[in-house]
């Protein structure tokens, strides 16, 4: 063999490897950690990564990622990733993983150097900035200094109150909702499907034979009913969707309450429901856990598929390329089972392991859906989670499960250093969450019980010296608590409903050393919102009852009309004496 045809040939199989060997890792570790800091807004850091060829491995140690929010922590952190690819599927450029492993896996872990990255700032969350301002505005200046007739020399300006904007906002928002819902009970699509059977019909009373113009007839009756069958399913969707669009109306009364607390704090008067209490007291630090789930949530949704598109069809710059039917079809992306272990908690952790089953980019090509189950226990404390994530269908929908009890709380921080705040230290607390999402709706509990606390009210901002004495005492002899959320909405605008029994006991010292004077004034702040939002609630209801009636009315006409024309067509469906069973719409 001529050297001027093996030494080039040569040459780039030494280049070829050099690269791989040399540069393909390092580019491969600087590409993730960019890839990582843009998603997380905060530095990256991987100690080492390292991959093989002639058996397809990865193996990643030391890898870190900050918290965007405090620069000195960590959001996770593990210590090695590793996994094996099967070879035949990297021939098709897809990468299908029997078993990956997760090692070391920690949270809220501190940090020696910031990890904030320059030129880059976090996005405020609306949630949290309002449930803040809530909290921190809370008035208590006034406590001392109630008169008779606070409120009747307030004026509201309509256009200032959350409900009044609401109600405007759900009105717009019907309008769009009915003209949709209407529109899926289209009259013409009916029309024409009874003009087709009634064609069909014209035409097998023209067949000779009998035998066949019984099965002509069979099949009439059949798609007959398959079309009124078809009617009353879509009769049955509008009907559900408008009344769920209704009750989105429940949402004015919510805004409603929150306008009453507002009023009051303009005032520098406190609200005294129990429901006003409860967000000023936990509701900065549900907001701020909330946010950080659905900042995650929301990175996630952007890397999964898009089931709007097909899954078996890429569109490339010039031509298309056809992807033909095998026996065995992967998914472009595909980690059947994934183990985790690692520590929850960075005192007294908790060791944790379990399973991610199902992961892939190609869910309807995989056909199933994503599992994880993760369990740990320690002495008194158990972890318990379960969660599922189905993108097999045209909608996203997922399901989660966590329980978490016996875990140390050494210090929680309630309510406002500008108004009212509770010092909770010593306690063992118990975490019971379900979240189910199904595209962009949200539908969630939470509950975390506290039991042997202390608590300590730091009642400095309360005046009023009896009051102060009343706060003081109502903590005094408690030593549990019960803090409950309920999450609405969508992953853009969640929305938050709050309950605690410490606003129970902060209500009745309230109430008991301020008298009747706030709560006076309240009602006539009350009754002042309720007369600025009346037209626009009242408009907002009549504005339902009318496209109600408008729909049922075209429902029932449209129904009729079926009725008739199919019982009618049916009854003449008889060759001979064959008797057909009768139809009812």
């Amino acid at each position: 063999m001529r050297k001027s045809y093996l030494v080039p040939r040569l040459v780039l199989l030494a280049l070829v490897w050099a690269f791989f060997f040399f540069a393909f890792d390092p580019l491969l570790k600087w590409g993730m950690i960019k890839g990582i800091e843009k998603g997380a807004k905060a530095k990256a850091e991987i100690a080492s990564l390292h991959t093989t060829f002639l058996h397809p491995s990865l193996k990643i140690t030391g890898f870190a990622v900050a918290d965007s929010k405090d620069a000195y922590r960590n959001l996770a952190e593990f210590s090695e990733l590793a996994f094996s690819a099967e070879g035949a599927p990297l021939l098709e450029k897809k990468l299908v993983v029997d078993n990956a492993s997760v090692s070391g896996l920690k949270f809220g872990t501190a940090r020696k150097t910031s990890g904030k990255l320059a030129f880059v700032k976090e996005e405020p969350s609306p949630l949290v900035d309002a449930m803040t301002a809530e909290s921190k505005n809370f008035a208590m200046e006034r406590v001392s200094d109630v008169k008779a007739g606070a409120a009747a020399d307030y004026k509201i300006n309509p256009d200032d109150l959350e409900s009044v904007k609401l109600a405007k906002q759900l009105e717009e928002d019907y309008n769009k909702d009915y003209k949709d819902i209407a529109g899926r009970v289209n009259p013409k699509k009916y029309q024409d499907g009874l003009d087709a059977l009634k064609a069909r019909f014209e035409k097998a009373k023209g067949e000779g034979n009998p035998l066949k113009q019984a099965k002509d007839y069979a099949e009439i009756a059949k798609d007959v009913k398959k079309l009124t069958a078809d009617f009353s399913k879509d009769k049955a969707e509008a009907e559900a969707a408008l009344a769920k669009a209704r009750d989105s109306f429940k949402a004015v009364d919510e805004a409603r309450k929150k306008d009453v607390s507002n009023v009051m704090a303009k005032m520098k008067l406190p609200a005294l429901d129990k429901q006003s209490l409860a967000r000023m007291l936990a509701g900065p630090v549900i907001a701020e856990k909330t946010a950080q789930a659905m900042k995650w949530m929301n990175l996630a949704k952007k890397y999964m598929p898009d089931n709007s598109k097909g899954v078996l069809k890429n569109e490339a710059r010039r031509g298309r390329e056809v992807y033909f039917p095998k026996e065995k079809t992967y998914p472009t992306f595909l980690v059947r089972r994934l183990s985790l272990s690692g520590e929850l908690g960075t005192e007294d952790p908790l060791n944790y392991s379990g399973t991610i089953e199902g992961l892939t980019t190609q869910p309807r090509v995989y056909g199933r859906p994503t599992t994880a189950i993760i369990k740990g226990a320690k002495g008194a404390r158990k972890l318990d989670l379960t969660a599922s994530l189905d993108a097999t269908g045209d909608e996203i929908k997922t399901d989660s499960k966590l329980l978490y009890s016996g875990m140390p709380v050494k210090e929680l921080k309630l309510g406002s250093p500008s108004s009212f705040m509770v010092d909770i230290t010593g306690a063992t607390g118990s975490f019971d969450g379900a979240l189910r999402t199904a595209g962009e709706q949200l539908d969630g509990q939470a509950a975390l019980r506290l039991t042997g606390a202390s608590f300590k009210p730091q009642a400095e901002s309360i005046k009023a010296a009896p009051l102060r004495s009343a706060v003081e005492s109502s903590f005094a002899g408690l030593s549990s608590a019960l803090i409950e959320t309920d999450i609405t909405g969508t992953f853009k605008s969640p929305k938050l409903a709050i309950n605690t029994d410490l606003a129970n006991a902060l209500s009745k010292a309230f109430t008991g050393a301020m008298g009747a004077e706030v709560k006076k004034a309240q009602e006539e702040a009350q009754k002042k919102i309720d007369e600025a939002l009346k037209p626009y609630r009242s408009k907002l209801d009549g504005l339902a009852a009318s496209k109600q009636a408008e729909l049922g009315g075209k429902l029932n006409d449209l129904q009729g009309k079926l009725g008739a024309s199919g019982d009618s067509l049916l009854k003449n469906l008889v060759p001979g004496k064959l008797k057909l069973p009768k139809f009812k719409l």
